[in-house]
């Protein structure tokens, strides 16, 4: 983890400002969005993940410095780097020990997934839509809980990641057709603030149209 710590902290800075609910509001209950502070903070697809190359689909073990990558915006792309992490279930606290299992089919996915809570993927929706402008939303993979069968799952053993990197901010393809966040390079820069500034070019939306969104979509 130590690998990573740093850039960690600043994608946790980056979501905070999408996750953080105000603690200001005095009106009554609304469901809660969770905060970094709830879930593991850190971001990158899970072992065997299958992502879309132009050589087929490859686990993202695989994937290598250079290889080309499919994008939702801006087609094949070349990887900077595969970052690998391995967090180990003995240092995680067992309130944060899980993933979010994504059952075959939820977000275009094939197979049975295992995501991240704090990876952001993107919902495709009519209400989004309807009630933005935009049908693709960008949200961490832990405000889908509930939504068609998206749950918590326990971690069991030892998790091993990757995050892929690009000279921008890219919508990766995975497991069919699971749209997913991989940062820019930029952001492992010691300058990263301002590379992220620059490059982030998914806008994300509100907490507060977020959770309106998320408790439309569970309800719909």
């Amino acid at each position: 983890m130590s690998l990573l710590s740093s850039s960690v902290e600043m994608f946790s800075d980056r979501l905070n400002t999408i996750l953080d609910l105000s603690s200001r509001s005095a009106r009554p209950k609304k469901p809660a969005l969770p905060t970094s502070g709830d879930t593991l903070r850190e971001v990158g697809l899970l072992n065997g993940t299958l992502l879309a190359t132009d050589t087929g689909w490859c686990p993202i073990e695989r994937v290598r410095a250079n290889d080309s990558v499919l994008t939702f915006d801006n087609g094949m792309q070349h990887v900077v780097q595969n970052r690998a992490v391995v967090l180990r279930k003995a240092q995680i606290p067992a309130a944060k020990a899980f993933t979010m299992f994504v059952p075959a089919g939820a977000l275009g996915n094939l197979r049975d997934l295992n995501i991240l809570p704090m990876q952001e993927v993107v919902l495709e929706s009519d209400i989004a839509e309807d009630m933005f402008g935009n049908a693709f939303v960008l949200a961490p993979c832990v405000l889908l809980d509930g939504y068609k069968g998206i749950t918590k799952h326990p971690i069991m053993t030892d998790l091993s990641l990757h995050m892929l990197t690009f000279k921008a901010e890219q919508i990766v393809q995975a497991e069919g057709e699971v749209l997913m966040l991989a940062q820019s390079e930029g952001c492992f820069s010691p300058f990263a603030e301002s590379a992220i500034a620059a490059e982030s070019v998914y806008p994300r939306m509100t907490q507060a149209q977020l959770l309106k969104l998320v408790q439309a979509e569970k309800a719909h």
